[in-house]
């Protein structure tokens, strides 16, 4: 009987270690993906600053922009 609940005792020490190992890989993938997002953020951010600085001005990027969409 005690060999039992050695193996059942070492089952459940198993699915612990797995259970944690999950949560560590889940919260490192959350803090990573918000990392990355953030940076694609930061690129558009000072991408959209140079373009306003290049085009003399949010106003004149605006114009130029919609001139490029439509045409005008």
């Amino acid at each position: 009987m005690s060999n039992q609940v050695a193996v059942a005792t070492g089952a459940r020490a198993e699915s612990q270690l797995g259970v944690t190992l999950m949560l560590i890989t889940f919260r490192v993938s959350v803090v990573l993906t918000l990392f990355v997002a953030g940076l694609i953020g930061l690129f558009g951010i000072a991408c959209l600053v140079g373009g306003a600085l290049t085009a003399g001005g949010p106003f004149q990027l605006a114009q130029g922009w919609f001139s490029a969409i439509s045409g005008l």
